[in-house]
């Protein structure tokens, strides 16, 4: 894996963890070949805590946009670009392990 960005911090990292739907969104980008998504396209394909999201409710994406995705972008896990709504991947090795680990321990 490459890494573009600073080492984030144990708290962001933890604060990055902790919300399950926030661990979709890296998953998925991490698992797309271009690691570049649309907003909408990654609202309709990750999953909440409550279950598989319904594409027709706008709630998951409004959570995107204003929540998840600037929270993302502030630990520079993202890039997340508000005009033209792609959200990129940037790579961590940090952020990749904690996932792993959450994956195979946690969840």
């Amino acid at each position: 894996m490459y890494s573009e960005t600073q080492a984030v911090s144990t708290e962001t990292l933890l604060r990055i963890a902790a919300n399950p739907a926030r661990r979709a969104i890296l998953r998925h980008l991490i698992a797309t070949d271009s690691r570049r998504v649309d907003v909408d396209d990654l609202a309709t394909t990750i999953d909440s805590p409550e279950g598989p999201i319904d594409s027709e409710t706008p709630q998951i994406a409004i959570e995107l946009r204003h929540t998840h995705l600037p929270m993302l972008a502030d630990a520079d896990a993202i890039t997340y670009d508000r005009g033209s709504e792609v959200v990129a991947y940037r790579g961590d090795d940090e952020i990749e392990a904690l996932l792993e680990f959450v994956a195979d321990r946690l969840e």
